[in-house]
């Protein structure tokens, strides 16, 4: 016996499903309990995906054994079917590889009753020929040639010993012949595929390449097990009927596969939720033909087999899918879209083939009236008729319009009949490999997708530069991820690629992403940025925090705020969103800063309680004007520092908001003598400071004799950022 590790096939762990699959050309099919699922790569690198809901289930199929020979017959049925559709997927989107003229009676049962119908024909003729061929070979045959042995052996079990091993040893040389196969070959690795990609669910594990590449290509509910279950039990059970005539022993091996078949399907089940040394046992043979029937995936089969089993873990509410997807299942381009493009393309040849036929036509009557005359001679040649003149003129403006690679334009001037003959062939031999890659859209052309990828690379030396590039795209294009994903082939509209191409220079020139894109995120709120504000940052969302928990530990219902040097009026805006009853005036000395809080207090749906005052710092406060709270995220940088600063800030943000004079303390200063003239006793004065700074701000602050309980709060990273004092 080859050496197996069962623990890696019969997983203690795992939590077997209903869920089976079936390999297909270039894919996987997978069956769950709504629905049926096919995926598949097609041979320009996409990935197709069609789904179709099951028809509810028979109550047959909860009875033993009888359930075993209807889901034998709907595995032969449904199998061949999912095969031939597959085929047919690729002769319509592969048409170069896998297209093939119809046979002259498909072709004719189409034209007599319609194509649904030749479709039903060829598949129950697939199903009859294959039924015919399997008991000829596989039971036929060994019946008939182990009848010549019962000359010698007289003893009836040994004759169907052997009949059963010849059929067993027949079956694995087949197997093994066509496991040689290019397209088998392929076939048998997606067979892996979707066994590693099962084990992976059933194991609980995320469904990614990389999860599932860790199991084994070995299934105990595999249908391969299914059809050494049937040889191994055929054997067993042929053994008990004696060995009557070769009439009566065909018969009855005949008219006994459905009993076969129903006692494997039952072993079959049994062995998918148990790891008893018997199921094991009675696994082995089929696990061993296994290693025949798979091979090791590459990383690209097995997104293909994960997409096809996600495709069937939805809510049964989920609509059908028939489109092309990228590996998540997203829909990049429908089905029907395609059908249009191809009738499009079909149109256009129809046009072109018509206008080749006229400059054939025209061609052949120059060459033969004026052989080495030059096309402009012909053209002047009274000799030539009107009409004839006019089609060339025709054909070379239309062949002058197309702009196609491999075509080279013959100007009318330089064309001798000769030339224009060669043109045409030329256009033709382009013509076919147009067809080929025109639905599919070429590298040189503006698509969503080639821009997205020219901005990416463009933004490879940033650490974060791929998701910069997107978030470019989708504020030059206005989509979303999820439509930039499913328009991903769609051409962009040239203002739009100039808007992304703008951007992503700036990008490269240092200009900070959010103005770029004029919003960044704080607190979980939108806030629209430019460079008249500085760029709210994740540092200052600690000292909204240790405001917001103060209020909320006081229990102030109705705070008064006042937000210090508001700049976009992230701070201010923030707290009256947390706090649906406090009251924030925000002030700032510029008025364009100013302009740009208002309109977040609007974006945001707080306005009606926020007041905007425009001053240096207390100045726009009247003087008996008091607040619970006092929050400032002044200027705090040295002057001299702001220069070795990264260029996205020294030379995109604002300077004034930076700035904190020679020693950074200027703002503490001015807020350490007046703040405390406009709080409340009791009020709270938060401000946020540079990570070295809070020994010279508590100083200034107990200096003032004015604020009582001073303390400095750490970031995340452990360095001090805010200062928390309370009015005495």
């Amino acid at each position: 016996m080859a050496k197996l590790d069962y623990s890696k096939i019969f997983i203690k762990n795992a939590c077997p499903t209903s869920i089976g699959g079936q390999a297909i050309m270039e894919g996987v099919m997978m069956k769950g309990p709504d629905r049926t699922a096919i995926a598949m790569r097609l041979p320009s690198g996409e990935l197709y995906l069609r789904t179709k809901k099951n028809p509810d289930q028979s109550k047959v199929m909860k009875v033993p054994l009888v359930r075993g020979v209807v889901a034998f017959w709907n595995a032969l049925v449904g199998g061949m079917g999912t095969l031939m559709e597959s085929a047919d997927i690729l002769e319509e989107y592969a048409p170069e590889e896998y297209g093939t003229e119809p046979g002259k009676i498909e072709a004719w049962v189409n034209k007599k009753f319609g194509q649904k119908a030749a479709w039903n024909f060829l598949l129950w003729s697939a199903v009859v020929i294959a039924l015919v061929v399997s008991i000829g070979l596989f039971v036929i045959f060994p019946t008939w040639v182990v009848n010549f042995a019962g000359k010698w052996i007289e003893n009836a079990i040994v004759l169907n010993l052997i009949e059963g091993i010849l059929r067993i040893l027949m079956f694995i040389g087949y197997v093994a012949a066509i496991r040689n196969m290019e397209d088998i070959k392929t076939l048998f690795r997606y067979h892996g595929a979707e066994h590693k990609t099962i084990h992976c669910y059933e194991n609980d594990r995320v469904l990614v390449p990389e999860n599932a590449a860790q199991f084994y290509t070995l299934h105990p509910r595999c249908g391969t097990s299914f059809m050494v279950f049937v040889l191994i039990i055929s054997l067993l059970l042929f053994s008990f009927l004696g060995w009557p005539n070769l009439a009566l022993r065909i018969a009855s091996r005949v008219l006994l596969i459905p009993v076969i078949a129903a006692i494997s399907y039952e072993l079959l089940k049994w062995a998918g939720r148990s790891d008893g040394v018997i199921v094991k046992t009675l696994s082995w043979p089929g696990l061993m033909l296994q290693k025949l029937t798979t091979a090791e995936p590459t990383n690209e089969q097995l997104e293909v087999a994960i997409l096809s089993l996600k495709a069937v873990l939805v809510d049964p509410g989920v609509p059908e899918i028939d489109a092309f997807v990228d590996k998540d299942g997203n829909i990049t381009r429908s089905a029907a879209e395609e059908k249009k493009i191809g009738e499009e393309m079909e149109k256009w040849a129809a046009e072109l083939e018509a206008h080749t036929e006229v400059a054939k036509k025209a061609a052949k009557d120059v060459i033969e009236e004026n052989r080495r005359m030059e096309a402009r001679t012909v053209f002047e040649e009274p000799g030539i008729r009107p009409a004839d003149e006019g089609q060339i003129r025709e054909a070379i403006k239309f062949l002058d319009d197309l702009d196609t690679d491999g075509y080279t334009i013959v100007a009318p001037e330089e064309t001798d009949g000769r030339s224009i003959v060669r043109a045409i062939v030329d256009r033709e031999a382009a013509e076919a490999k147009a067809r080929t890659i025109a639905r599919r859209y070429t590298k040189d052309i503006k698509t969503y997708e080639n821009a997205l990828a020219w901005g990416q690379a463009a933004l490879s030396m940033l650490p974060n530069g791929k998701n910069e590039a997107k978030t470019i795209m989708s504020y030059a294009t206005g989509l979303g991820s999820t439509e930039l994903i499913t328009r991903a082939r769609e051409l962009m509209r040239d203002d739009d690629f100039d808007e992304f191409e703008k951007r992503i220079y700036a990008r490269i020139e240092g200009m900070p992403l959010q103005y770029i894109v004029g919003m960044q995120e704080f607190m979980g709120l939108p806030f629209r940025v430019n460079p008249t504000v500085l760029i709210p940052r994740l540092d200052t969302e600690i000292l909204v925090e240790q405001v917001l928990g103060i209020i909320e530990g006081k229990d102030m219902k109705t705070p008064e705020v006042l937000d210090l040097c508001t700049g976009s009026g992230a701070i201010g805006i923030s707290i009256a969103a947390k706090v649906p009853e406090a009251v924030v005036t925000m002030t700032d000395v510029s008025e364009e800063a100013l302009q740009t809080a208002m309109s977040n207090a609007g974006l945001n749906g707080v306005n009606r309680r926020c007041v905007f005052l425009l001053g240096d710092m207390f100045e726009a406060i009247p003087e008996d004007k008091t607040f619970d709270v006092i929050v400032c995220n002044p200027p705090y940088i040295k002057s001299e520092e702001i220069d070795t600063l990264d260029v996205e800030v020294k030379e995109h943000e604002p300077r004034i908001a930076l700035d904190g004079g020679a020693d950074g303390l200027d703002y503490y200063r001015v807020i350490a003598e007046e703040a405390s003239m406009h709080l409340k006793s009791g009020g709270i004065l938060a401000l946020e400071i540079g990570c070295d700074q809070a020994i010279d701000v508590k100083r200034l602050l107990n200096k003032a004799k004015t604020y009582g309980n001073v303390r400095v709060v750490r970031d995340l990273a452990q360095l001090d950022r805010v200062v928390i004092a309370v009015r005495i």
